[in-house]
């Protein structure tokens, strides 16, 4: 007679009970953790008897225990008034690491009155880059701020804000990005943790080997600065979120389009300045090694001479004044979180997420076909040569609410009419 043995489950995690025979799971641990009822893990690697437990707290410690294996089913259920209210003062960070509120992200005075907010990955992470690039080539500030209603594009990341620069430069993403490093916005806004990858999308085109080894580049470039460990958690997945207008007749917030423009100029010369930024502080301490190279044979120079001035002979004086002249006054610009620059401080009219979209995996953002339609944009994107991808990213949808873009059609007829 055979004898029968235990098989493994899918997920050990959400392992269920055997009474005579303990599986290593429940002998490892004496009480198996549920997920939380807002976040159901498939179907596929869950017993059906544990898909109830016990509430989360909803302090800082339940970032942690949201930390699934695999694919993970997110409830795409918008968020409440009452949410959006209990986060609008969390802070977020800009690339000087100034503090704004993440109210002043999508409302106030000079902020257009429909927001996207972008929630990516880790400051590293090549696949959230590809999908600011493609969404960047395809949406632009000029398409959006000529929409009945303006409308703006925010990105968030979970990393230190010193990498915001880099990460604009890789990108080619003219809208301003931020940091949550506490990663208290995407705890409330119910984004979990996964390193499963999913089904590849159609905004991705790079392939794993070589996304994965451009990451890792990445990170190594920024060892001389320390920051190659200040990315991000590797683990956080993110999402999209709409905020509009609780009341469409509002007089408030009426954006005019030389401000917008003026901020994407402004944006655009960040990037450029940023750019040309890196060049110079590269060049510069090339030639300061090089320096350093021909000055070792000679270390009785004086240092009070005039050389110290020109970076000769006084190394690190010289230096240090290069240095300055190269990034001097890089360090002031204006306030990113208005869309202006001007006061965020202004109240400005209340809005709420009418559209919403929770990752699954790694590469589960929105894709531009869907994002398009739900932003009220002609078009559906470039096309990729994977007709399977891009037919299924044109027919899917996986977000959960109604934007006003079909209002704004209605307006948009209207006026033309």
């Amino acid at each position: 007679m055979a004898v029968p043995t235990d098989q493994p489950p899918a997920n050990p995690m959400f392992a269920t009970s055997n009474p005579s025979r303990p599986t290593t799971a429940e002998k490892a641990n004496s009480i198996e953790p549920s997920p939380p009822p807002s976040f159901v893990p498939s179907r596929k690697s869950v017993s059906p008897s544990h898909q109830d437990g016990p509430r989360l707290s909803t302090g800082d410690n339940a970032v942690a225990a949201l930390d699934f294996q695999g694919s993970v089913d997110s409830n795409n259920d918008l968020p409440s008034l009452a949410t959006i209210k209990k986060i609008e003062n969390y802070h977020v960070l800009d690339r000087d690491g100034k503090s704004h509120t993440f109210r002043s992200l999508y409302t106030g005075k000079h902020v257009a009155r429909r927001v996207l907010i972008i929630f990516v990955r880790h400051f590293f992470c090549g696949q959230c880059q590809e999908y600011l690039r493609t969404l960047s080539a395809s949406i632009t500030p000029d398409a959006l701020l000529r929409l009945p209603l303006s409308t703006f594009i925010a990105v968030v990341g979970c990393g230190d804000p010193q990498l915001i620069n880099m990460y604009a430069q890789a990108t080619n993403c003219p809208f301003p990005i931020y940091a949550d490093p506490t990663r208290k916005l995407y705890q409330e806004l119910g984004m979990v943790r996964t390193l499963a990858l999913g089904e590849k999308p159609a905004y991705i085109t790079k392939n794993l080997v070589k996304s994965s080894l451009g990451s890792i580049i990445t990170g190594i470039k920024q060892i001389p600065k320390g920051l190659a460990n200040k990315a991000g958690d590797f683990k956080q997945i993110g999402g999209e979120f709409l905020f509009e207008p609780v009341d469409i007749q509002s007089p408030v917030n009426a954006v005019q389009w030389e401000d917008m423009e003026r901020t994407l100029e402004r944006a655009t010369r960040e990037n450029n300045e940023a750019a040309a930024a890196a060049a110079a502080a590269a060049a510069a301490a090339a030639a300061a090694a090089a320096e350093r190279k021909r000055d070792s044979s000679d270390s009785r120079l004086e240092p009070d001479s005039d050389d110290k001035e020109t970076g000769v002979g006084s190394n690190s004086k010289g230096t240090i004044k290069k240095e300055k002249k190269i990034f001097g006054g890089q360090g002031h610009r204006p306030s990113e979180a208005s869309i202006d620059g001007k006061n965020e401080e202004d109240e400005g009219e209340e809005k709420r997420v009418t559209w919403c979209h929770r990752m699954k995996t790694t590469r589960d953002h929105v894709e531009i076909p869907e994002l398009m339609e739900v932003l009220g944009l002609d078009g559906q994107g470039e096309p990729i040569k994977d007709s399977r991808r891009w037919t299924k990213a044109l027919e899917t949808r996986k977000g959960t609410g109604f934007s006003m873009a079909g209002r704004m059609n209605t307006m948009k007829a209207e006026a033309g009419a």
